[in-house]
């Protein structure tokens, strides 16, 4: 690929790098905001063989570049005669406008991959690390009680313990509030001196106010709310104080106001949520744990595909921190293996050179590290019957796990690089295994046999066009 020619022409269908708001990037799609949509030439865009995927929520464009969108993200940042916004979010006019346009969903989920994006590459790390703990401990290697058990612990704990204090800095960063505030309420809760009465659940008072106490590590729900608040506690202290007092008062009376009310307030509202959540969860595993796996194995993957697993991440994340597993993250994954039979299908037995080409690259870096967006839009998207295959192998897979109860005990993508995290939950790993098996070779055989149907079509179209011919030709 021509990184630099790849970025101009992306740029020439976005209106010029004067058009540009803000972009940054994933592991595979460019996430871009415009200032003017109408300078937006979608087709061009569409049509551009470099570009695996587009998908235009209105409040933001993103192009399914793959594995080489650093390459293709640098070239653009090179062209650009000015600054762009490379920042998560900013609180300025121009992302508050953002913010307001689309519909509900859309903004909803624009706040929601804001906050939660830039932790992904680093919770999947975390698992993997916990996974290979697990594994050495587990085969006697290493001993709980040792210097290096400890670190390698704190090196995966460390991100999930300490969530509060970083989710608050990016939610209070895309709500529009001072993130180094926010990153100073959720320390404030993990402080030792505070979190040893917190942890004991007892009831507490602060300046004669009662209130119950509860532990803040590892929460998200309580943090979210205490952020959006305190956005507009500033909003109103910016708009109410001198600005020659602003410096200071502003993130005193935050902190001062903040922390006690996210104690006494914003925490059991967000516990009572997380515990609504839980027993729902608790519900639909009780209900039939074996559909419910079924479910996300067959379809979770599509969910991803539309951004929606942004607003089911939160919980998941919640439910694996408050009971220490969590089913879905298993079963959801296998509809990522389906994608990897279809993938090689296509790789082994495609007659088309350059598909097969496609392929390939969706295969490895799937297989590698979980990503899918080469192989959904590269190679399902250009023929719509592999979805079948992708539903029927993650279906397979989700099966099986429901039957054996598979679980994960830490985040993880799918993938080599994510199969130390899975193999933490050392009771259920074998079947784990066997559902990945079976999600590749139900999707890999599906996938031959829509192929060879698709050709016997395509042969008895040619031979019914050349019976056509030899009949008008015998009638001249």
């Amino acid at each position: 690929m021509d990184y630099k020619k790849v970025a101009g022409e992306i740029l020439s269908a976005l209106g010029g790098w004067q058009n540009i708001k803000s972009l940054n990037h994933c592991a595979t799609r460019l996430r871009i905001s415009l200032a003017d949509q109408s300078k937006l030439n979608i087709s061009k865009l569409e049509s551009n063989k470099n570009i695996l995927g587009v998908i235009n929520n209105n409040t933001e464009i993103q192009l399914i570049i793959g594995t080489e969108v650093q390459h293709v993200y640098n070239e653009i940042m090179k062209i650009s005669k000015e600054p762009i916004d490379t920042s998560i979010t900013n609180s300025d006019s121009s992302t508050k406008q953002k913010a307001n346009n689309g519909g509900l969903l859309d903004r909803f989920l624009a706040i929601i991959t804001a906050i939660f994006t830039p932790y992904i590459p680093v919770l999947a790390t975390s698992g993997i690390v916990l996974g290979l703990i697990a594994i050495a401990t587990n085969s006697g290697w290493l001993s709980e009680k040792s210097p290096t058990y400890i670190t390698f612990a704190a090196m995966g704990k460390a991100l999930i313990y300490f969530f509060p204090i970083l989710l608050a800095f990016t939610a209070a960063n895309r709500f529009g509030a001072n993130p180094f505030i926010g990153a100073t309420i959720g320390a404030a809760l993990l402080y030792p001196d505070l979190n040893k009465i917190l942890v004991s659940g007892a009831k507490l008072d602060f300046l004669g106010i009662s209130y119950t106490a509860m532990n803040f590590a590892n929460t998200v729900i309580p943090i979210l709310i205490s952020m959006w608040v305190l956005s507009h506690l500033e909003k109103f202290l910016k708009k109410s104080l001198p600005k020659i007092l602003q410096f200071m008062l502003v993130p005193l009376i935050s902190i001062l106001v903040m922390v006690p009310l996210t104690l006494i307030v914003f925490g059991p509202i967000g516990n009572l949520l997380a515990s609504g959540i839980g027993r729902a969860y608790e519900f639909l595993l009780k209900g039939n744990i074996i559909i419910f796996s079924l479910l996300f194995g067959a379809f979770f993957i599509f969910v991803i595909m539309f951004g929606l697993h942004w607003i089911v991440l939160p919980l998941q994340l919640q439910i694996l921190a408050d009971k220490g597993l969590e089913y879905s993250l298993a079963a959801g994954g296998m509809g990522n293996y389906a994608l990897l039979g279809v993938t090689l299908a296509v790789l082994l037995f495609h007659q088309d050179k350059e598909l097969k080409g496609i392929a390939g690259s969706a295969a490895f870096v799937n297989l590698i590290s979980g990503i899918t967006e080469p192989g959904l839009y590269g190679v399902c998207v250009r023929n719509k019957h592999y979805f079948l295959s992708v539903i029927l192998g993650g279906a397979a897979g989700g099966l099986i796990c429901g039957l054996f109860k598979v679980y994960v005990k830490a985040f993880a993508f799918t993938g080599i690089i994510g199969l130390p995290a899975f193999a933490a939950a050392t009771e259920v790993f074998p079947y784990y295994l066997i559902s990945v098996l079976a999600s590749i070779g139900v999707a890999f055989s599906t996938t031959i046999i829509l192929m060879k149907k698709s050709r016997k079509g395509h042969d008895f179209e040619k031979k019914s066009a050349l019976n056509q011919s030899a009949e008008i030709m015998g009638n001249k």
